[in-house]
């Protein structure tokens, strides 16, 4: 039976800078639902500030040192990122599943917003929710420095080098299982969501070969749910 590292020799990515990722990886989420856990973050910094230095956080440890990882150990950085799917890959795929599946998002989303329980989880910040321009700077954060890191780790750094070592199947019933775990205290729809979401998201990836159409879809989700619940609850008493 081939061993973990060995499965990496199949992938066109080499196992150097597999080796540096998948420990750093794991130390990076353990550190994130720890010590830099948004609650605990919000507690010490404020709602507002607590959740930019989260989603700050969030992108420096899953897109920019994993970055430079790559770049200073592969002899081809930018192939190999490629290969992680930064990149349009199979657009002619792609673009007829953004517009199929950006309006089922934001249905999905529009019925998401009415559950008690994605009312008292979402926006993670509350405080954002005072005026409309700080709602949607914060909004914008989310999509720029949560979703493309959230996506670039699932499906970029672990989905594909699994999928070239042990498969499909393999592939995405790992990365599935790691980010519904991820979701943990979460509200119980959206974790039964994240079960689906993963498996949709890897299906998308391995038809396009790319990060951008699951990260285009899966922010929707996020965003819409959020101004669904935001104009619903908050913005008749916030101020403009």
């Amino acid at each position: 039976m081939r061993d973990f590292s060995k499965a990496f020799l199949y992938a066109s990515i080499t196992p150097i800078s597999m080796q540096i990722l998948l420990p750093y990886i794991a130390a990076a989420l353990a550190a994130l639902i720890t010590v830099f856990y948004h609650s605990d973050l919000k507690r010490r910094f404020g709602d507002a500030k607590g959740m930019w230095l989260y989603f700050s956080l969030f992108f420096l440890f899953f897109v920019a040192l994993p970055t430079l990882i790559v770049v200073l150990v592969e002899p081809n950085p930018l192939q190999v990122l490629s290969e992680l799917g930064v990149g349009p890959g199979n657009y002619k795929v792609g673009i007829p599943l953004l517009l199929l599946g950006l309006p089922i998002t934001v249905l999905i989303s529009h019925f998401a917003a009415n559950s008690p329980g994605m009312k008292e989880w979402y926006p993670f910040s509350k405080e954002v929710c005072a005026r409309d321009g700080t709602f949607v700077a914060y909004e914008l954060g989310y999509i720029l420095l949560y979703y493309s890191a959230w996506e670039f780790l699932y499906r970029g750094i672990l989905f594909f080098p699994l999928l070239n070592g042990f498969g499909f199947l393999a592939a995405m019933a790992i990365t599935t299982a790691l980010s519904t775990l991820h979701h943990i205290g979460h509200p119980k729809v959206e974790i039964f969501g994240a079960v689906f979401a993963g498996i949709v998201f890897s299906i998308i990836a391995l038809l396009t070969r790319s990060i951008l159409y699951s990260i285009a879809i899966h922010a929707l989700t996020g965003v819409s749910t959020d101004t669904f619940i935001y104009l619903r609850n908050y913005r008749g008493s916030s101020r403009r």
